[in-house]
């Protein structure tokens, strides 16, 4: 029957989960046990179960018939990764980059793209510095914006009244103000680029199930 690089990667699954349970039933081959209690350790009820105390395990397997099953999953697991790799440098699949240009690459190299790269590109679109919405803007050019901040600096003034009571008096000493020069991109900017990029990672996906679709070959082929 006819294997795909999928089919292959499906069946390395299935293969792992076979490892894991033969290698499970291994630890539990080396032996068998019989527990209970007892009343004596000497005399004519030396070593008697009492009633209800008596349990036993046996094992399913030999540690032989586990290890030779270990070994033929080992062996398939092995072939369909090395004709998986083989495959791998074979199989092509077409697509488009983020500057419209069309290349056809390999599975490791969309794989490159899919989980280095892209992450990568997301993480960078994301970190561009905002443009500030909702403020008072003083000056502009091409690509920046100019607009303060101003905040009243006051202080409390106590003193006391002709009747000897306390007043307390708010006195304004002055403002601080903040002036920003805002190079940030606009908000929608950055979104576009978000979605560009998400765009991309989506035919990269794409990419990769097409390719792995190619049929998997032979050891001995080529």
């Amino acid at each position: 029957m006819n294997m795909t690089v999928g089919d292959a990667f499906n069946r390395r699954k299935k293969l792992a989960a076979d490892l894991q349970s033969w290698i499970n039933r291994l630890k539990l081959a080396g032996a068998e046990r019989r527990t209970y209690r007892t009343a004596a350790l000497d005399g004519d009820g030396a070593y008697r179960p009492a009633p209800g105390t008596e349990k036993t395990t046996t094992r399913s397997y030999t540690v032989q018939e586990c290890r030779e099953r270990i070994a033929a999953v080992l062996a398939e697991d092995e072939r369909l990764a090395l004709r998986i790799s083989r495959t791998n440098q074979r199989a092509r699949a077409e697509i488009e980059d983020l500057d419209g240009t069309v290349r056809e690459l390999s599975i490791p190299e969309l794989l490159v793209l899919k989980d280095d790269v892209i992450p990568k590109l997301e993480a960078a679109a994301r970190a561009v510095p905002l443009r500030a919405d909702d403020v008072g803007v003083v000056d502009s050019g091409p690509d920046w914006i100019r607009y303060r901040t101003v905040k009243r600096v006051e202080r409390k003034r106590e003193s006391f009244s002709d009747k000897g009571l306390k007043v307390e008096e708010v006195v304004l000493e002055g403002y601080d103000v903040v002036e920003v020069t805002d190079y940030g991109l606009q908000r929608r900017a950055q979104w576009d680029e978000i979605d560009r990029i998400g765009e991309f990672a989506q035919r990269v996906k794409q990419a990769v199930n097409r390719a792995n679709k190619t049929e998997l070959i032979e050891l001995d082929e080529g």
